[in-house]
């Protein structure tokens, strides 16, 4: 560790990037991903105190640091400024690919960071990303959140977002005016700033912060290294720099695929109900706005590896294509239940219609029909089911006992199961079936916990290694402000609605990271492939290794950050082998 150590300090001082403390203040490297949460009131025991903050990635892959900062003096607010990364070679990552946001440490129930599950009083748990962490004012001797309220004359007002269910609606605001409608989060008066505004830092106290690199495509491989000063805005005077190095890696990453067929895509799919009437229902019924906000979104889960999505807007094919949306699998809506056949036969084949303009003639569009239901109605629906199956539509079916039922119906079968070990054997009998089946899960647990490395187990190598061969979650967003406004579920959150579109959280990260590393895992498996019978015995062993590290993977609790830095270290062979 040591050694490493010098390595790293030797590398940044030669690219002019700062090693040591200065007076003051104090940083500490983290993991991103770490199951632990940083508060404001201890120091990391799991941080590299005065590390750069360093990060691995591939060519057109989204990656994310995080350190937490702290001072033996209040400091104000804070300017950070982010410079250009550069190679030895004199190769330049623009810092503009580099984003900083502020982990907000606000209250949830006591349920947060662990479960979806709503509980009756408030602790501080991380969460919020924020470019402007003033955005949501948390008062910890009233044990309260607060929204920031910009009005078009400049009028500043304070929404409190912590009130009782049963009082949500009638409320005096921080500053004693009264509220008499009920908290319109996508109104362009609640809106996160564009770029990082800084942050106030405490004496005493200790707040986190994550970056996020865009690694384009043409960037050349490579360690880079560089800084973020830190400056006193009262006067402008330099209070630190904390080091960053970035290594980018000499491939890309493939789209995520199954652990068993390293060409059958992973799909991940989400119970979101986005559109027009719930935007417009928390934007003020503005249309115009909504069809920003929606864009905004789209392009937000595309960057997150979530790019089947279930938004509709004006627009919204052309924009999801040109922005590397999947196009092909797509959910078509709901089958039509009637009595006369040649009204399902009609409703089948204009939804066919729609399905190969989106997606091609070899499009593999899906549709379902009920919530949860027993064996009784499944067997009632198969005729039904068949005509839509002449259309060449895919079936979904999230009922415990769709297998027993009529397995052969399903082309998605998406029961109530834990996405790990214990549905292994599960989603073997459903692989059995054959064909373009795909197996999934869904409520173990819904959307909710913050926790990052939970989020980046559930949707991840968590399933992959199981067999399963997609997501199909059930999840809210947008407006779930308030945690103590339910009685049995807090707000089941990946993202928050806001008047520009749509706020991140670390839990959101965590899940970009789990695809991610089935993305990693399926590269491995492509290259490992072709070797296994390779007259190349170096690659036969190679090949051999690879595929045995990702199949003896303890995937339900080993380490994920040591998986992902495995993986890597076995592409790198394999590519090297392959040459």
């Amino acid at each position: 560790m040591n050694v490493m150590k010098t390595v790293w300090a030797a590398f940044a001082v030669a690219l002019g990037a700062s090693t040591g403390l200065r007076a003051g203040v104090t940083w500490y490297a983290v993991d991103p991903m770490a199951e632990t949460k940083f508060m404001p009131d201890e120091a990391p025991v799991n941080g590299l105190e005065g590390e750069p903050v360093r990060i691995v990635a591939a060519q057109d892959e989204y990656e994310p640091g995080s350190f937490v900062l702290t001072a033996d003096a209040d400091l104000g607010k804070v300017d950070f400024k982010v410079g250009d990364l550069k190679s030895k070679d004199g190769s330049v990552f623009p810092a503009k690919e580099i984003d900083v946001k502020t982990v907000k440490v606000w209250y949830q129930n006591q349920n947060g960071w662990w479960s979806y599950f709503a509980d009756d009083s408030l602790k501080l748990c991380p969460e919020l990303l924020l470019h402007d962490e003033d955005l949501v004012k948390v008062d910890e001797k009233k044990m309260a959140n607060y929204a920031r309220l910009t009005e078009k004359d400049g009028r500043v007002h304070y929404r409190w977002l912590t009130a009782p269910k049963d009082v949500e609606n009638r409320l005096e605001d921080s500053e004693g005016g009264r509220i008499d409608d009920a908290f319109l989060s996508m109104k362009p008066n609640f809106m996160d700033a564009e770029t990082f505004q800084g942050a106030t830092v405490e004496k005493g106290r200790f707040k986190q912060f994550l970056l996020t690199v865009h690694v384009a495509k043409e960037t050349k491989p490579g360690l880079y290294a560089g800084e973020i000063a830190l400056a006193q805005r009262k006067d402008g005077k330099k209070v630190g720099a904390v080091p960053v190095v970035l290594r980018v890696l000499p491939f890309e990453l493939p789209e995520p695929c199954t652990f068993g067929d390293c060409r059958k895509p992973f799909l991940t799919w989400f119970c979101s109900y986005i559109g027009y009437g719930g935007v417009m229902d928390v934007n003020g019924g503005d249309r115009d706005l909504a069809t920003k906000q929606l864009k905004a979104i789209a392009l937000d889960f595309i960057r997150h590896n979530n790019t089947i999505h279930l938004i509709g807007f004006d627009g919204e094919e052309e924009f999801s294509r040109a922005n590397g949306a999947d196009m092909k699998h797509r959910h078509y809506g709901g089958m039509w239940l009637t009595s006369d056949k040649a009204e399902i036969r009609y409703d089948a084949r204009r939804k066919r219609e729609r399905m190969v303009k989106i997606g091609g003639e070899d499009a593999q569009g899906f549709l379902s029909w009920g919530d949860e239901y027993q064996l009784n109605t499944l067997r009632k629906i198969r005729d039904m089911v068949k005509i839509y199956h002449e259309q060449g539509f895919g079936f979904t079916v999230n009922s415990g006992s769709g297998y027993s039922a009529g397995g052969y119906l399903a082309d998605l079968w998406w029961p109530p199961k834990c996405p790990d070990e214990r549905s292994k054997d599960v989603a073997e009998h459903f692989n059995n079936l054959g064909g373009k089946g795909y197996f999934g899960w869904y409520a173990c647990q819904h959307v909710g916990a913050e926790n990052p490395a939970f989020n980046r187990r559930q949707y991840g190598l968590g399933p992959y290694r199981a067999g399963l061969s997609c997501n199909y979650n059930y999840a809210h967003h947008l407006q779930g402000w308030n945690d103590c406004a339910s009685i049995v579920y807090r707000p089941m959150m990946f993202v928050y609605g806001v008047g520009n579109g749509c706020l991140d959280t670390i839990q959101w990260e965590g899940f970009r990271e789990g695809l991610d590393d089935i993305r990693y895992a399926t590269l491995l498996k492509r290259l490992a492939m072709p070797l296994v019978d390779s007259k190349n015995v170096d690659g036969r062993y190679a090949a051999k290794k690879a595929l045995q590290y990702l199949s003896d993977l303890d995937h339900d609790d080993y380490d994920l950050t040591t998986a992902r830095l495995e993986m890597i270290r076995h592409i790198l062979k394999l590519r090297e082998v392959s040459k």
